[in-house]
This record gives C-alpha cells, structure tokens and sequence, in this order.
C-alpha cells in the first residue's frame, strides 16, 4: 500500500505515517512514530505536509496534539488538486516553446 501512495505523489514518510494513522485512528505522535517507523525527529514536518495537503488533521487537547488521517476519499481531492496543478506547469511550458 505504501507503494501505490508513493505513486501519486506522496513521500515514502508520508505513505507510512498517512497509513499508521489510519489504523490508529485520533493519536498523539508517540504511536505514530512506532507504528509507522518514521524517526521521531522527522514526524512533526511530516504530519505537516501531509496536513497541508488535507489528509491529516489534528486536535488539541489537554495541550496535546492529537491527529487524524482523513478519509481515504481526500486522496482524490489531493489528486484532482495535482492535476490542475500540472496542467498550469503544462500551460506555462507550452507558452515558452515557440
């Protein structure tokens, strides 16, 4: 499964940690870092990208943040987001060739 995340644009972290997640369901980053395997002092730039790109969210409580995978369903929102991104990069390239 890590692959196939691998192949639409996640990072082989944030495939591990998106997935860990997943099967955790709400947790702070301690379970997370041992479910996943990702190094501890990689885990807090890693939920933030996987945040920015709207598959993680979190919660604070007691002080604690708390995160969350979202549904697998945002997967195709982050794909659609992509593709119109590729197809600005294709229309700003096909705008240099003469």
């Amino acid at each position: 499964m890590v692959s196939e995340l691998v192949k639409i644009g996640l990072t082989d972290g944030e495939a591990k940690v998106y997935l860990a997640l997943l099967e955790l369901g709400l947790s702070t980053v301690g379970p997370v870092v041992k479910k996943s395997g990702i190094a501890y002092s990689n885990i807090y730039e890693i939920l933030e990208r996987l945040i920015n790109k709207g598959l993680v969210s979190f919660v604070v409580k007691s002080k604690t943040k708390y995160f969350q995978a979202a549904s697998p369903k945002n997967l195709l929102d982050y794909l659609e987001r992509k593709g119109k991104e590729l197809e600005q990069q294709k229309s700003f390239v096909e705008k240099l060739i003469p």
